[in-house]
């Protein structure tokens, strides 16, 4: 596996701190944003909207509570009893015309004396101990209660399941005369509870001081579960039933979400009103936030380190470039020809293969510096190497060595060396370096080079193979330059 460069490691560490940083200052972010959230919905939220609910509901419920105790004060009704509940039809119309007026479901009157079942349609039944559907008639005359609330299916009209407010009826010596009363259709609750539902984004039930339910919008709860039979409220049941007329907090797990509830009790229902919100949903729009928020923020990192990694890159190759390259000519410095000789050197020891190194010198070119400059020198350098360059193969390598020196390692051996040096040779005598319009006397012009040759040998190193070939640069100045000679 290759190891990463100083570099990419820097790079690396860096870009994994800058993204767990981020990631890391976006989730304390949602993570503040939760608790912010949990707080107001017990805080605020949740007491604002069960205290609408409760008010609402509460009048909701009152007037069919003042109209059965109106009932049950009614001189009407007491008269009739006290006269021997004569004429039958006159209770049934009083109940009909209670129920018309109010919109109930229901009206009725039980006597005490008779037991008999009076209802608005007319006489139902008479009651007894052992009809499971009048125990609730039994246990209110032996409680001190003056009222209470009663949710069961309403025989007399089809078995409906119906709130029925049940009030005591006495006469004047305080002697229970019977229980009267009115019937509301549960449906109407439930529709109630859906419309809450609905505008406050809030599930409402009510139960019994034993936990079981009264109203709820699922038809299938009311009367046949209790709290504790909920998924997640087995546990806090018990306490969530203690609750008094001040509204208490309580949590809970349902299907994996958080459920935050506030729960209250109502004297005047004996119930307990209970008002509950899903936070998991609530929370929704700030994780889908957290989210983008993060893939955005890693998106502008990664492309903020590809510009960082490609400048990076760039500035590196360009260092990389100005260390291995002569910055006036672009060809290889010195550094770079070592480090290429030592390459071939291993090459050779492994294959065999001898390649050879040609030293070549411009001719004249003192003199273009002496009499119009160093900087028309420093063009005519540049088109010598781009002269040579043009005239190398790609797996040559050349060179800058110094002043108006240049070096060539080559992949061949002595002959073809020699044979490269004299054709780069005609070549640039045959240029006219200060343009096609100088003169032809022009110093520049008269710039050629020469060239000392050898072929590297088994255990030959970079200064022998100079030194060799700077011997055969000398005789080629010795014979008035412009000519190429191999080592001896």
């Amino acid at each position: 596996m290759k190891k990463l460069n100083a570099r990419n490691r820097l790079l690396l560490a860096l870009s994994t701190i800058l993204i767990l940083a981020f990631v890391g200052v976006s989730y304390l972010n949602y993570i503040f944003t939760r608790e912010r959230i949990h707080r107001e919905i017990l805080s605020k939220d949740l007491p604002l909207t069960m205290d609408n609910i409760y008010s609402e509901l509460t009048a909701e419920l009152m007037r069919p509570l003042l109209v059965s105790s109106s009932m049950a004060s009614d001189t009407f009704l007491k008269d009739w009893v006290r006269d021997g509940e004569q004429e039958t039809i006159k209770v049934i119309r009083y109940l009909d015309q209670i129920r018309k007026r109010y919109g109930f479901f229901s009206t009725f009157f039980i006597s005490a004396r008779t037991l008999k079942y009076y209802h608005f349609k007319g006489i139902h039944k008479t009651i007894g101990p052992n009809d499971s559907h009048d125990v609730w008639y039994y246990s209110l005359v032996e409680s001190d209660k003056e009222y209470d609330l009663d949710v069961d299916t309403d025989e007399a009209s089809g078995n409906t399941l119906t709130i029925f407010i049940n009030y005591k009826v006495f006469d004047g010596q305080g002697s229970l005369l019977g229980v009267t009363g009115v019937g509301l259709k549960v449906d109407m609750m439930a529709q109630l509870v859906r419309t809450y539902k609905e505008r406050y984004d809030r599930a409402v039930y009510l139960t019994d001081k034993k936990g079981v339910i009264q109203v709820h919008q699922n038809l299938d709860y009311i009367e046949k579960k209790s709290i504790g039979q909920i998924e997640g409220l087995g546990g806090i049941a018990p306490s969530m039933l203690k609750t008094g007329d001040q509204p208490e907090n309580f949590e809970y797990l349902h299907n994996g979400d958080l459920i935050l509830l506030t729960a209250r009790y109502i004297p005047s229902l004996d119930w307990i009103l209970f008002v509950e919100q899903n936070e998991t949903r609530s929370l929704a729009g700030e994780r889908t936030t957290f989210i983008r928020t993060v893939l955005t923020g890693l998106v502008a990192s990664l492309v903020i380190i590809g510009l960082t990694l490609g400048t990076i890159n760039r500035y590196q190759s360009r260092l990389e470039k100005l260390i291995v390259t002569d910055e006036l000519t672009g060809v290889a410095n010195r550094r770079q020809l070592e480090k290429e000789f030592g390459r071939a050197m291993y090459v050779q020891s492994r294959s065999g293969k001898v390649f050879s190194l040609l030293l070549l010198d411009l001719d004249g070119f003192k003199k273009v510096n002496d009499t119009i400059g160093h900087q028309a020198g420093d063009a005519v350098l540049l088109q010598v190497a781009g002269l040579i360059g043009a005239m190398v193969r790609p797996t040559d390598i050349l060179a800058r060595w110094g002043g108006d020196e240049f070096v060539i390692l080559t992949a061949s051996g002595l002959d073809e060396a020699v044979k490269m040096a004299e054709r780069i040779r005609r070549a640039l005598a045959g240029q006219l370096l200060a343009g096609p319009d100088s003169a032809v006397d022009d110093p520049r012009n008269l710039v050629t080079l020469s060239c000392g040759v050898t072929a590297c040998t088994q255990a030959d190193n970079l200064d022998g193979m100079l030194a060799r070939a700077d011997q055969a640069l000398y005789r080629c100045k010795e014979r008035g330059g412009n000519t190429v000679e191999p080592s001896a």
